[in-house]
């Protein structure tokens, strides 16, 4: 058993050497082809003997190759890409090599073997930051976001959506206990932007202490400007007989103004499924329509 563990390792590394020369062989860039040494040294004297082979430059050579190309792969798997086309984070420690996050057409990307290991160390800085450009998310090239008045992402500007940039978090835009990598920094979220958005709204629910709640059922028309009003819809089921799963409740502003979801919830009511939204609505200019299921309007 002993031999035949032996016998598959020598038939690995023999394995493994071979495709390394067969690299060096057909690449110029590899280190094993810059080795010049050849032979073998043998000194006897005193009371050791001392070898110096030159199968252990080249040993040593195909290692690093095979450090380069595992690295490199690595990286790719980290969607960041060292390649010769521009429009990337160009690499300080090379010419003309830049790390981009989508990954190039065939050819495009750098060999492996003609990289400085300083470029690859700095490629691996480079992948924990955070592109701009929507195509390093997989979008098409050229496509434009938008953040819809809920707040959520949009490629539509539909419905007065807003156009946004892609900009890195930030530990206070983060919800609180949540973690990330942004531009080779560890954040942990605050949720301080959420905490600002609450005491906003704290500070402005006085305004509507005493709000008239308004069917939006069917639909609700604005006769006047509001600046701030409060949304309740629902899928409540319960009066109807048998087990019932609910759909997510509708909710649409039709008009103007900008809403957030402040609630989403679920719950059982006499033993049939519930779903709730809350949302919380701002400068509502007259004649918006408003329309919800199961809703009222607090203003």
């Amino acid at each position: 058993m002993k031999k035949k563990i032996l016998l598959i390792m020598a038939v690995l590394t023999m394995t493994v050497s071979t495709c390394m020369v067969a690299i060096a062989a057909e690449n110029p860039s590899s280190a094993r082809a810059g080795i010049r040494s050849e032979g073998v040294i043998r000194y006897s004297g005193g009371e050791r003997d001392v070898v110096i082979d030159a199968a252990d430059f080249y040993t040593l050579a195909d290692q690093l190759d095979l450090f380069k190309v595992r690295a490199v792969k690595q990286l790719g798997v980290m969607r960041t890409y060292l390649t010769h086309s521009g429009g990337g984070v160009a690499m300080t420690s090379a010419d003309g090599i830049y790390a981009v996050h989508k990954k190039p057409r065939a050819g495009e990307e750098a060999d492996p073997l003609s990289l400085d290991f300083a470029t690859i160390l700095e490629g691996i800085a480079v992948s924990q930051s955070i592109p701009s450009e929507p195509e390093a998310f997989g979008f098409p090239t050229g496509t434009k976001l938008y953040k819809k008045a809920d707040g959520t992402l949009s490629t539509s500007d539909a419905d007065g959506a807003e156009p946004i940039s892609i900009q890195p978090a930030a530990a206070g835009n983060l919800s609180a206990g949540t973690a990330a990598w942004v531009n080779g920094e560890l954040l942990l979220g605050t949720g301080g932007d959420m905490s600002e958005m609450l005491k906003e709204i704290s500070n402005s629910m006085g305004s509507i202490d005493s709000a008239t709640g308004h069917s939006i059922s069917s639909e609700y028309t604005l006769p006047e400007d509001v600046p701030l009003a409060i949304a309740y819809v629902s899928t409540d089921t319960h009066t109807k007989s048998g087990p019932s799963t609910a759909k997510d409740p509708t909710f649409t502003v039709n008009g103007g103004g900008k809403y957030i979801e402040l609630i989403k919830k679920g719950y059982s009511k006499g033993g049939y499924d519930v779903r709730i939204r809350v949302y919380l609505i701002r400068n509502l200019p007259a004649g918006t329509v408003i329309k919800g299921s199961n809703g009222l309007l607090f203003y």
